[in-house]
Parts: structure tokens; sequence; C-alpha cells
């Protein structure tokens, strides 16, 4: 790698950690606002001509801000995990596993914070959905089920095509080692017996 690439390499991942720094700064910053709304004085009154409160409403509005959030996230985190595992994409020259692995756990950070903006909308538009949906209520738990089960899907599906990478590595790691102490010590009674051989 020459030091131009390097360079670049390293824009990126601070350019990435501080957009995804940013990006969970301003949720987490949205998510305290809406703790400060929900104090203010007749926010738990009822919107006029509604079943629903002006704080179940913030709290849909947030939701979704928050939901969005992570959704434009997602891709960042996946990248920032491909970087931290030492991965920078799939190797064009050889498809070695801890490559594979990288790809892998970047798609699965990827699918765990679509995950979580599927759950964070779910929780944060109940309160203003459910007493709109009066009878029909089991309708909303139906839909975030089915968005829910896409990335469940991908997630395990990421998770499956890890298990022999991740399996090669471990084996790399752990058998390697002996290996090589094997072929040393080999190699240390092949020159002893030469020596005995020698000396007789």
């Amino acid at each position: 790698m020459s030091s131009n690439d390097s360079t670049i390499g390293s824009a990126l991942d601070r350019d990435t950690v501080q957009s995804a720094s940013k990006l969970l700064i301003a949720a987490i910053a949205i998510v305290g606002v809406l703790a400060v709304v929900t104090l203010l004085p007749g926010i738990d009154r009822l919107v006029p001509f509604a079943p629903v409160t002006f704080a179940a409403v913030a709290t849909a509005v947030v939701a979704l801000a928050v939901a969005g959030i992570l959704l434009y996230a997602a891709p960042k985190f996946a990248l920032l995990t491909r970087l931290a595992l030492g991965g920078r994409g799939v190797d064009a020259e050889t498809d070695a596993p801890p490559s594979r692995i990288a790809e892998n756990a970047g798609g699965m950070a990827y699918w765990l914070v679509v995950f979580g903006a599927v759950l964070v909308a779910y929780r944060g538009l109940a309160g203003a959905a459910i007493p709109l949906l009066n009878d029909a209520a089991w309708a909303y738990d139906a839909v975030f089920l089915f968005v829910a089960l896409v990335p469940v899907v991908f997630l395990v599906a990421r998770l499956t095509v890890t298990v022999d990478p991740l399996a090669e590595a471990v084996a790399d790691r752990v058998a390697g080692d002996g290996v090589d102490d094997a072929d040393d010590a080999g190699e240390a009674r092949e020159a002893a017996a030469t020596d005995d051989r020698d000396d007789a």
C-alpha cells in the first residue's frame, strides 16, 4: 500500500467515524429534546378530535426522526465494523477468511442497526397509532412483525455464511501454531540425527 493509499484510508476512517458519531449524537439529542418536551404543561392532553395525546404525537415524530437517522447511519456503522476488523472490502485476488469475516460482520452491523430502527419506530408510533386503529390494533403489530422479519432474515443469512470463514480463521490460529511447533520439533530431531551420523 502506497503512502497515498494510506493517507486516503486514514482520512476515510476519520471521516466515517466523525459522520457516524455525529448521527449517533444527533439521535441522542433528539431523544433528550423529547424528554424535555414531555415535561411541558398540558402535553398529556388529548389532541382535539383525536384519541391521542400531544405527547404521543411528539413521541411518534421523534421516533420517526431517530429511525430515519439510524437507517441513514446503517451503512456507516457497517463500514466502521469492516474497518475495525481489518477488512477493506472483498480482496479481488484472494478471498481470504479475514476479509470475508470483516465483510459479513459489516453486513450484520448494518442489519442490526436497521432492526433497531424498526424497533424504535414500532415503540414510538404505538402511542399514536394504536388508539386510532381501535379494534384493528392487531394490524399495527402484524405490519411491524413483517417489516422486522426482513432485517432478521438478512442477519441470520449473514451469520450463516460467517460460520465457515470464522471456523477457518480459528483453525488457522489454533492448529497453525501447533503445526509450526511440530515442524520445528521435527526439524530439530532431523538435525540431531544428522549430527549423530556425522559424529559416527
